[in-house]
């Protein structure tokens, strides 16, 4: 996959050294499936933060395959993303599927072995970090995951079809990707049916309470109804969901429940390019501006009964002043 692309299904954390020997394998397996993965081609990385490319592409994905091996530890990059990848799997459907390739569970779970001695190498310049790279390994320790065991070939296969069943369940709104079988080849029809992954980034902004409108249920409704991927950040929850809201459509732009897609509101000003497949577009901007509407409605109303209430009692005041004074 491209770097600078806007969406994947996954992310893959890994060392360099299961690169030729099976990541990339996986990565063509995944890609043969249809699915979009984000793969770092960097073979040499520079400095001890992760990069911007990095951090997007675990930003922008649905999930995450980790392969832990002997020195994965000892890279700090690759811890880095750990902790990311788990702190994006916190407030959302984001899942992940841990590898273990030649490298025991229980070493990551309790810094054994070669992570043991990674952590304790890192503590020279990193020890601000490595009781959060600790607290990492140990809750990742704790998530289901996979041993690389007998043929690598079938093995491959095998976490390409767990990682379908997960994302349909994770997303059942979710467009898979499909392939033609031999039943279908040299017919133009499957092909032209074949569903197409779409690269569209589609983030709903909410609130908990939307002033009684049932206005979350009804958007996700129509955006599941389309087969749309989506991701859900609630700002009630993750005040900077609210921060990075503000920050792409202005304070005095910001309504609730706000689709965003690539970058762009998809009520606002500005022409927005995407969700071209979606049937129900311009159903969904009209639903949204009519619940706009309504929300600014009820807000005047709030402010006229509140305004109403100050007056009368300045009035009653008055009135308690005169009598007794």
């Amino acid at each position: 996959m491209d770097q600078n692309a806007s969406f994947c299904h996954v992310f893959l954390s890994f060392r360099g050294e299961t690169r030729n020997k099976f990541t990339c394998f996986l990565y063509e397996a995944l890609k043969a499936e249809g699915f979009t993965a984000f793969m770092d081609r960097t073979a040499i990385r520079v400095g001890d933060e992760v990069d911007s490319t990095i951090k997007e592409g675990i930003r922008n994905s649905m999930s995450a395959i980790i392969i832990f091996s002997q020195n994965y530890a000892y890279s700090t990059w690759c811890l880095d993303e750990l902790v990311l990848i788990l702190e994006r799997k916190k407030n959302s459907r984001y899942f992940i599927i841990p590898i273990f390739y030649e490298v025991k569970i229980r070493d990551i779970k309790h810094q054994l072995g070669n992570y043991g001695l990674a952590l304790e190498k890192h503590r020279a310049r990193h020890n601000d970090k490595v009781d959060k790279w600790k607290e990492a390994l140990a809750e990742v320790g704790n998530i289901l995951g996979q041993h690389v065991e007998g043929l690598q070939s079938t093995f491959i296969q095998n976490i390409v079809k767990l990682f379908r069943e997960k994302l349909a369940a994770k997303f059942p709104e979710c467009r898979l990707p499909t392939l033609e079988g031999p039943s279908s080849q040299g017919s133009s029809s499957s092909s032209m049916l074949r569903p197409k992954p779409s690269n569209d980034k589609v983030i709903l902004y909410t609130i908990s309470v939307n002033n009684g409108l049932g206005a979350n249920g009804l958007v996700k409704k129509l955006l599941m109804s389309g087969n749309v991927v989506f991701e859900e950040r609630n700002c009630s929850t993750e005040s900077e969901y609210m921060r990075e809201l503000e920050e792409l459509v202005g304070n005095d732009r910001v309504r609730f429940p706000m689709v965003i897609v690539n970058g762009k509101d998809l009520c606002g000003e500005e022409e927005v390019e995407g969700l071209d497949d979606f049937e129900n577009k311009q159903k969904l901007i009209s639903v949204l501006n009519h619940l706009y509407v309504s929300a600014k409605t009820i807000e005047n109303l709030h402010d006229v009964f509140s305004r109403s209430l100050t007056f009368q009692s300045s009035i009653q005041d008055q009135w308690i002043n005169r009598r007794y004074s």
